[in-house]
């Protein structure tokens, strides 16, 4: 059973970068489904990880919901791709679908699902006993909505099911539990040059209940997150969006720390997207700080993005990448 808990423990830890001080090698418990700290989609991912206050994407329900009403477009649909831990350990992979439609101009409805699942693994529990291979697996179920409440101010709630299967072995079994999202977004144009605007948005995330497995009871990832975008014109061919935004791990308690991101996005022509950025958290906390890259096209109405994660060498999500396709109408 020793060899099983640890087993267990490394389980719960992968999803944030191997979650461990990397002088000492120790791993640190960051709970379970950490999988829900990882950017979801490419725009994201390329911009430092920041989202919270970017509005026309079609994974809002992941960053903002609350965001989702801040765009002329009536929908969007948009699929996700991220394989991560690449230098650790090949086979962890993120999938993300998500959508939104406005009900008219001050309502939304969004939807999504995250899928992560690890490398197969071979588990004993003790020296004479028969390896089991086991597949890990966990998920998230997201249903928000999305309400302007006064004009320009809008305010969301997630309602969120997530499952983590750690596979069959020993007394492991599956466990579930519940939780919600609240977003706020303020969005307003900048009436002294046209097409201009910002948005400051917050969010609070994974609010929820612990995951209870036979022998550990373990906290989900829950974050507060504050930040801010402006997008500026410079005529009809060029616009530039900026980013910036602060966060808080809340839980499970032995890794409270910040965290901080900003990010940059030039567009030409509505055609082609650059974008640029860095993430700042705290190693010892089970957080990392990298750079990213990233870039976009659309062409009516369907948008594929791509991004690159730059790190030193120890940090174990250097190289993940994330590839998204998205439709907007």
């Amino acid at each position: 059973m020793k060899r099983i808990s640890i087993t267990l423990l490394i389980i719960l830890s992968l999803a944030t970068g191997i979650v461990q001080a990397q002088e000492t090698m120790s791993p640190i418990n960051t709970g379970a489904a950490n999988f829900l700290t990882l950017p979801s989609d490419a725009r994201s991912a390329g911009m430092g990880s920041t989202g919270v206050a970017m509005s026309g994407s079609a994974y809002a329900i992941f960053q903002n919901a609350a965001t989702s009403l801040f765009t002329p477009k009536k929908g969007g649909l948009g699929y996700s791709f991220a394989p991560v831990l690449r230098q650790y350990e090949s086979g962890h992979a993120l999938h993300s679908l998500a959508g939104f439609y406005k009900l008219n101009p001050k309502n939304a409805i969004l939807g999504g699902f995250r899928f992560y699942h690890y490398p197969s693994l071979n588990i004993t529990a003790n020296e004479e006993s028969t390896a089991q291979r086991i597949r890990p697996k966990e998920w998230a179920i997201d249903l928000g909505y999305a309400c302007e409440v006064i004009p320009h101010l809008s305010l969301s709630i997630t309602a969120r099911m997530i499952h983590s299967d750690l596979g069959s072995f020993g007394e492991s079994q599956s466990a579930n539990t519940a939780a919600f999202d609240l977003g706020i977004a303020y969005h307003r144009k900048i009436h002294s040059l046209k097409g201009a605007n910002w948005t400051v948005g917050m969010r609070l995330a994974n609010i929820g209940a612990k995951l209870e497995y036979p022998n550990s009871s373990e906290s989900i990832p829950t974050l507060a997150k504050a930040g801010g975008a402006i997008g500026i014109p410079i005529n009809q061919y060029h616009r530039f969006t900026f980013t910036g935004e602060i966060g808080y791990r809340i839980t499970p308690s032995n890794v409270k720390a910040p965290n901080f991101g900003t990010g940059a996005e030039y567009t030409l022509k509505k055609l082609l997207m650059f974008r640029g950025g860095y993430h700042y958290g705290d190693k010892k906390k089970g957080d990392s700080s990298y750079a990213t890259a990233g870039a976009g096209i659309c062409l009516k109405g369907i948008q594929a993005d791509f991004s690159y994660l730059f790190a030193k060498e120890e940090n174990t999500l250097r190289d993940s990448y994330w590839i998204s396709i998205s439709y907007t109408l």
